[in-house]
């Protein structure tokens, strides 16, 4: 579902789009409209962003944009400690700052710096807007660094769903995705997800989402497996999973 893209690596060329999610007065979410804006640099590394964005100027509205914007901010900056936080410009021109100190101690250095962020609404009704946040940045070393980022929002306050908040018996999901993981990786019934795992015990992925099919259960790259089995990602369907849910899809 999640493809990456590769860009190719030039100068810097900052290019933010925006798609745009309309909101009636009554905070009944509209089909999506596209708007987009783009500026550009050309210095040092390479950056584009392209993300979903609501465009009424109300609390909803604002919380929804914020928490997209931190959001790209942390997958490309490099942040001291979690408790860190920049703005999505600030991180932006972070990036860049720390590749000229880079090139400063290591001036004959022909590597290029690249972040590259893509936003998708991959599910919007009345009670879940589900955005999927696919980053990618490359500072060097044997590969670059992927990250997918699955919120999921509640339409009418802005805020963030947790996974309390979405399934009401948290045993029986459980349950439920370890065997649907089983049939993704197939896993015989001589082994266990267990042997996928650093820790060596069945954990839940850090992302989920809704879909038009299901729930998305999303493993990014180290979460699950060492870095060549990339993202793993498998849905289970609402026929299935809908009993446990506390939202209505």
């Amino acid at each position: 579902m999640f493809n990456k893209i590769l860009f190719p690596v030039k100068k810097l060329s900052l290019i933010i789009v925006i798609f745009t999610l309309i909101y009636s007065c009554k905070n009944e979410v509209t089909p999506i409209e596209f708007s987009e804006t783009a500026s550009e640099n050309q210095e040092h590394v390479n950056i584009e962003i392209i993300y979903p964005k609501v465009t009424s100027k109300s609390d909803i509205a604002s919380k929804i944009n914020s928490e997209i914007e931190q959001t790209i901010s942390k997958n490309i900056a490099f942040f001291e400690d979690d408790t860190e936080q920049l703005s999505l410009d600030a991180s932006i021109k972070d990036f860049e700052n720390r590749y000229i100190n880079f090139k400063k101690e290591f001036e004959d250095s022909s590597i290029k710096w690249d972040a590259n962020v893509s936003g998708e609404v991959v599910y919007n009704t009345e009670n879940v807007i589900t955005i999927a946040i696919d980053s990618y940045t490359f500072t060097g070393g044997a590969h670059g660094n992927s990250v997918i980022t699955l919120l999921n929002f509640n339409p009418k306050t802005g805020a963030l769903y947790s996974f309390d908040d979405v399934f009401n018996n948290p045993t029986k999901v459980t349950e439920l995705a370890e065997t649907y993981l089983e049939k993704e990786l197939n896993i015989s019934k001589n082994q266990n997800t267990d042997d996928y795992f650093f820790d060596e015990f069945f954990k839940m992925p850090e992302n989920i989402g809704f879909s038009d099919e299901g729930i998305i259960f999303l493993y990014n790259t180290y979460e699950i497996a060492a870095y060549a089995q990339g993202v793993t990602e498998f849905t289970i369907p609402y026929s299935e999973i809908s009993g446990f849910l506390k939202l209505s899809e």
